[in-house]
C-alpha cells in the first residue's frame, strides 16, 4: 500500500512538471471539465479529528483557491441542466459534484455564491431518510479506536468494497455494536429529509442520484440495480420534489449494463471517477454522456499545481487510468455500447452481477 501510494504521488509530480512545461502552448477550448469533491473541513485540526474518514482532506478554503483558479482561466461554471440544454462547442468549463449527501456540504454554499458556480449534490437517499452514518466513516472511526494504522485501515474498506452495503454495515455492527452506524455530529452526518429540501431550493443546488444506499452496484445484480436507481429516484423526489437528471456511480464502479439501467430510469448524464477531460460536444443519449470523466483532488497537494494538471491536454496518470479502464472494458462480457436505451436489452454479468468496467476509482 504504501509503494502504491509513492507511486502515485510520483505520477502526479509528474504530471504537474509536465503541465507547467506545455499547457501554455494548450489549446483548452472544447472541453468540460467535472470534479469530485465528498465533505468540506473547517480547517486541518477538523480534518485531523478521526471522527470520520478523511478521504480528500478539502478544507473550505481549498475548495475557494480551487474555484478562484478556474475563474481566472476563464472557465464557466455550468450545471447538469445547462450541460442538457447544449454547451457551446467552443467554450470552456467545469462542472462541481459532491458525492454521498453530506450535511457539512452547507459549507460550500457561500464560496459557490461568491463565484456563482452551481453544483450537483449526489444523495445517498437511505442515508438521509434514515440518519446513519457513512459505513466507511464508521470503519474508520472504529478502527482508529482499535489502534488501526492508516494503512490496515485502508485494507479493510477495500476488502468490504467488495461487498452489498448491507454486508458491510451488519458486519459493523457485529464487530463494533448496534450503535456502528450512528453518525457523531454535523460533520460526518448526511441531510435529513428536511434539510435537503430545504438546501434543494437553492438557485446554485442541483440534486443528483447516488443510488439508495450508496450501492456499489457491480457487487448487486441487474435487478437489484433497478431497485437501487429507481429507489433513490423515487425518495429524493418524494423528500425534495426533485426529480435528479444525473447519477453518479457509487465507488466509480459501472459497466454498459448499469449504465442502461440508470438511462432506462430516466438520468440522461452519469459521472465515472475517471480522471479526463470530456470533449465537446457531448453527444446526449450516447455512452459518452453516462460516462463523464471527472478529476479528484488532494488536500495534501498544491490545489493550483493540480489545477493546472487538469487543463493539460496529456498527463500520464489519465494515460493509465484509460489503459486499466480500456482492458476492463474489454473483458467485461457484452463489451460497451455506443448508444443507450435503443432496443437492446441489458444482459447480466457472470454470477448475476452486473460486471464491471468503464471505471478506475478511489472515491467511497
Amino acid at each position: 500500500m504504501e509503494m502504491q501510494e509513492r507511486l502515485k504521488a510520483a505520477i502526479l509530480d509528474l504530471d504537474a512538471k509536465l503541465a507547467r512545461r506545455f499547457l501554455p502552448a494548450a489549446r483548452e477550448e472544447g472541453s468540460l471539465l467535472c470534479f469530485l469533491f465528498h465533505g468540506l473541513f473547517e480547517n486541518v485540526e477538523e480534518l485531523r479529528s478521526g471522527v470520520l474518514d478523511p478521504q480528500q482532506g478539502i478544507t473550505v478554503e481549498m475548495f475557494r483557491a480551487f474555484l478562484e483558479h478556474f475563474q481566472e482561466q476563464g472557465y464557466g461554471f455550468v450545471s447538469p441542466r445547462e450541460i442538457l440544454e447544449g454547451l457551446q462547442p467552443g467554450g470552456k468549463y467545469v462542472l462541481l459534484t459532491f458525492d454521498d449527501g453530506y450535511y457539512n456540504n452547507v459549507r460550500a454554499l457561500p464560496t459557490m455564491e461568491e463565484f456563482k458556480a452551481p453544483a450537483v449534490f449526489f444523495i445517498s437517499s437511505d442515508h438521509a431518510g434514515e440518519g446513519k452514518a457513512f459505513w466507511w466513516d464508521a470503519a474508520y472511526r472504529e478502527g482508529r479506536k482499535c489502534g488501526k494504522t492508516e494503512a490496515e485501515i485502508r485494507r479493510t474498506v477495500a476488502g468490504y468494497k467488495r461487498m452489498k452495503t448491507e454486508e458491510v454495515e451488519r458486519e459493523l455492527k457485529r464487530e463494533f455494536g448496534k450503535d456502528a452506524l450512528r453518525p457523531v455530529g454535523d460533520l460526518d452526518r448526511a441531510f435529513t429529509p428536511g434539510e435537503l429540501r430545504e438546501f434543494s431550493r437553492h438557485r446554485l443546488v442541483s440534486l443528483g442520484n447516488h443510488t439508495k444506499n450508496h450501492a456499489i452496484l457491480t457487487n448487486y445484480s441487474l435487478a437489484e440495480v433497478r431497485e437501487q436507481i429507481q429507489g433513490g429516484q423515487d425518495a429524493i423526489q418524494q423528500m425534495t420534489g426533485t426529480i435528479p437528471e444525473m447519477i453518479s456511480y457509487p465507488n466509480g464502479s459501472s459497466s454498459p449494463n448499469i449504465q442502461e439501467v440508470a438511462w432506462q430510469t430516466g438520468l440522461r448524464l452519469g459521472v465515472l471517477v475517471r480522471r479526463g477531460k470530456n470533449r465537446l460536444p457531448l453527444k446526449i443519449g450516447a455512452l459518452e454522456a453516462m460516462t463523464l470523466k471527472r478529476f479528484i483532488l488532494w488536500g495534501d497537494r498544491e490545489i493550483d499545481a493540480q489545477c493546472r494538471a487538469s487543463r493539460a491536454n496529456f498527463s500520464v496518470s489519465r494515460l493509465l487510468s484509460s489503459l486499466a479502464a480500456g482492458m476492463t472494458a474489454h473483458w467485461s462480457r457484452g463489451g460497451p455500447r455506443e448508444r443507450l436505451g435503443l432496443n437492446q436489452p441489458a444482459t447480466q454479468g457472470s454470477g448475476d452481477k452486473a460486471g464491471q468496467s468503464g471505471s478506475v476509482g478511489t472515491d467511497h
